[in-house]
């Protein structure tokens, strides 16, 4: 029988001091607000992106951070499918997060990604936690 799987993605090792995982008490949230916080994730993500092209134009700026951004929202939407379909496979809330410092820190992003989690941690309502 195969081992069961924790929602570890491959090449995201486990970040053991985490600025993004500071923000917020994962544990503390309902599973329908950890839902509503990757999905406002999702979308800022997006809105992050945007600095990787020409605004007004098609011209790509910074294709290759435009292509590690698709990456990383391929991630976290594949986490929100996962917590809305509640799969025993969903990638756990703090894996996300370990995911976006990585790719902070791998891409001179560290500050864009903080951003990115406080606006979508801002916009919880108080029931949603």
């Amino acid at each position: 029988m195969a081992a069961p799987h924790d929602g570890r993605v491959s090449g995201i090792k486990p970040i053991s001091t985490n600025p993004l995982r500071d923000l917020i008490q994962v544990d503390s949230l309902s599973h329908a607000a950890r839902t509503i916080l990757l999905t406002r994730i999702a979308h800022l993500l997006t809105v992050s992106a945007r600095g990787t092209y020409e605004v007004g134009t098609d011209n790509v700026l910074k294709p290759q951070l435009l292509r590690a951004y698709n990456e990383l929202l391929h991630r976290v939407t594949g986490a929100i499918r996962d917590h809305i379909l509640e799969s025993k496979h969903r990638m756990p809330l703090d894996v996300v997060l370990d995911g976006m410092l990585a790719f902070g820190v791998r891409h001179n992003m560290e500050a864009e990604m903080q951003w990115v989690v406080r606006q979508a941690i801002s916009m919880l309502l108080p029931t949603e936690h």
